[in-house]
């Protein structure tokens, strides 16, 4: 969870959000949980999946909490991003990370130390490391 405070910094192709835009699961509407104003701007912002855009809409050049800050807002860009705070295992945690940037600073920090150590994966039946993040792996 800690991790995809990472997107705080960067960008994303409109290809991969388009669905949340123009046909979400299939309704041919867009995602109900975007807020209109922001949905606005990413229908304007991403006609052509070619389009790139910023993973945090308020600061994205800056690396900060602004990125949890934005999902109470429902400015997740990504799916998974916003189901940070409308799941009620993690939603607290969003919360707590919006409190001050410091707090997110070294949670951060303890999470990256945490992954430099990981062991690298050796069985499949332990998890993957993917490939394309949005997709499991194909074997």
């Amino acid at each position: 969870m800690m991790m995809v405070g990472a997107h705080t910094i960067g960008r994303t192709s409109c290809g991969s959000i388009q669905h949340r835009l123009y046909n979400y699961q299939g309704t041919g509407k867009a995602d109900p949980t975007i807020d209109p104003k922001y949905l606005n701007f990413l229908q304007r912002k991403c006609r052509w999946a070619s389009e790139y855009v910023d993973l945090d809409a308020t600061t994205p050049k800056i690396f900060d909490n602004i990125y949890y800050i934005n999902l109470k807002k429902k400015m997740g860009l990504l799916s998974t991003d916003q189901l940070l705070y409308s799941d009620s295992r993690t939603a607290p945690l969003v919360s707590a990370l919006t409190a001050t940037h410091s707090a997110f600073e070294h949670q951060f920090a303890v999470s990256m130390g945490k992954l430099g150590i990981v062991d690298v994966l050796t069985d499949q039946d332990e998890g993957e490391i993917r490939t394309n993040c949005n997709f499991v792996n194909a074997y």
